[in-house]
């Protein structure tokens, strides 16, 4: 008769070496999901998975998923929010003229730009799950500073240290993702994910409409400034969640909510799938990294990713006449858009596994919305579809950054200095890019900035195909073959968990009645793919 702890936390590897159904990752042999769950499986794969498998998802998500949704969104709202303050008293109260709106985007960018690599290279000595809330709470306190505003030089200075505490984040956050989550799970993950960027968005707008409805001139503060102080409100106690909730790496975690066991079934599954852990930075190692070819051929798509269309939707709105509200909450319309595609195309990416050619397809909204607002001689439907249609594709990094979770699954460090890097350069371009091509004194109408970013947007799309023929060119140069999760790793690191008992994984150690498959042929039955032992 099965035994169980009164906390379940106390089950001990001796416990399940005398009965394995006592423990939590237990799955039945045979057991099959039933039809519904097969259904829902579509949406959130979860729900199919075996009943211990999917208890060990369902608590990743509920730790570690939901605190990396909150920090998204309060990094989003946090950096957002100066455009709903600059068409909601901002500009007036300040004085602002000329091209100050742009500068305060461009210093955050330089702030950003100047941050990426010391922000990655600090994580060599310390953690994620203190470097990241450290962070959220210092830029947490720039946004709150900006409400005592009174000239354009001292948003200048938050926006830039905003901008520098924030570097941390997406890089950093993506490379946790990908440490953690099988392939069939990181799409959807990435997008909820990068969702929370869109409904911070949105929720800023409507926030802000609220503010200047019900706050303005309380306290002797104007609508724009309560906003700024509404936002750090929400962003504090999240920055001190994160201390908490953030588990660092499989190999390395230390969160209090992961128990001895979960983290042991976290390396079990990590390892089938073919990640590795995390490697001491040297100098050496970092030269590895920076003379790498998949380094470079990555970066492309981060430096061609100009929007352009929809960015300025609001300009366009105030300059045709709608008032402080409606500025505020149209574009949340793209925002609902945005969600909606985004985990469409995450449920089709997880599905079909096109990791590449979504990332493309999410471009081709771009197309559209930047030649018809280059043309710009168009109905007003046409101009509102073109601001609008955008958001359709604002998934593209999401798309792409799951893809090269999978591409560099064998490097855990490279998987974070890219994005680093990537974004480094992305706001590099926006340093200067929009001051140039979209100066605030000419909106809406920009004659040959919507050009520009289409001509970028078309380079990109190459620039992604290059990516795919590379790397496939590398697989076949290293000799890789494809595991059963469908990615390319080395014929010696295939692992096949499939025959052996959840209890033959002790403190994230191979035993060895675990298969290691040195020597396999790779055989496809339609889309499906199999290691075979020899």
């Amino acid at each position: 008769m099965t035994v169980w702890p009164f906390n379940r936390h106390e089950v001990t590897m001796e416990m399940i070496d005398q009965d394995p159904t006592c423990d939590p990752y237990y799955d039945p042999p045979g057991w099959k999901p039933a039809k519904w769950r097969v259904t829902m499986s579509f949406f959130w794969e979860s729900i199919a998975k075996p009943p211990g498998e999917r208890r060990y998802v369902n608590k990743l998500d509920r730790g570690l998923l939901f605190y990396l949704m909150l920090s998204y969104f309060i990094k989003s709202l946090d950096q957002k929010n100066i455009s709903n303050a600059y068409v909601s008293g901002m500009k007036q109260a300040l004085h602002l003229n000329g091209n100050e709106y742009n500068y305060f985007t461009t210093l955050f960018n330089v702030g950003y730009l100047i941050g990426s690599i010391p922000a990655q290279m600090s994580l060599s000595f310390a953690r994620p799950s203190i470097m990241i809330p450290s962070c959220e709470l210092f830029w947490t306190v720039m946004v709150m500073l900006q409400c005592r505003a009174t000239s354009a030089k001292y948003i200048y200075v938050c926006r830039f240290l905003q901008g520098f505490a924030e570097s941390i984040c997406f890089p950093t956050m993506m490379m946790i993702i990908g440490s953690w989550y099988k392939p069939e799970e990181i799409a959807k993950r990435v997008v909820i994910w990068d969702m929370t960027g869109s409904i911070a968005a949105m929720f800023s707008g409507y926030l802000q409409a609220a503010i200047y409805t019900n706050l303005n001139g309380v306290g002797g503060f104007a609508g724009w400034q309560w906003l700024f102080i509404v936002d750090g409100v929400i962003s504090l106690p999240i920055g001190l969640f994160g201390f908490f909730a953030i588990p660092d790496f499989p190999t390395t975690t230390r969160a209090p909510w992961l128990t001895n066991r979960d983290k042991a079934y976290s390396i079990r599954r990590m390892t089938e799938v073919g990640k590795k852990g995390t490697k001491k930075m040297t100098v050496k190692r970092f030269f590895q990294i920076f003379t790498s070819w998949r380094f470079w051929a990555f970066i492309t798509p981060y430096a061609a990713y100009i929007t352009g269309a929809g960015t300025y939707m609001n300009l366009w709105l105030a300059a045709v006449g709608y008032d402080v509200q409606m500025t505020n909450i149209l574009p949340t319309i793209g925002n609902a858009i945005a969600l909606v595609s985004a985990y469409f195309f995450a449920i089709l990416s997880d599905l079909t596994r096109w990791r590449w050619q979504i990332s493309i397809v999410t471009l081709l909204p771009y197309v559209f919305g930047n030649l018809v607002l280059g043309i710009w001689n168009v109905p007003f439907g046409w101009k509102f579809a073109a601001n609008l249609v955008p958001n359709i594709g604002s998934s593209f990094f999401a798309q792409f950054m799951a893809w090269i979770s999978e591409v560099f699954q064998d490097d855990t460090e490279l998987r974070g200095y890219l994005p680093a890097i990537g974004n480094a350069i992305w706001y590099c371009q926006y340093a200067w890019f929009p001051v140039v091509a979209f100066p605030a004194q000419k909106a809406p109408r920009y004659s040959w900035g919507y050009w520009a970013a289409l001509g970028l947007t078309i380079i990109n799309i190459i620039g992604i195909y290059t990516c795919y023929l590379a790397h496939m060119w590398d697989v076949k140069r290293r000799g890789l073959v494809v595991n059963k999760y469908g990615l390319y790793v080395d014929r010696e690191e295939v692992v096949d968990y499939s025959t052996s008992s959840l209890g033959q994984i002790k403190g994230g150690e191979i035993t060895e009645n675990v298969h290691e498959l040195g020597s396999i042929d790779v055989e496809r039955d339609s889309d499906l793919i199999y290691p075979n032992e020899k």
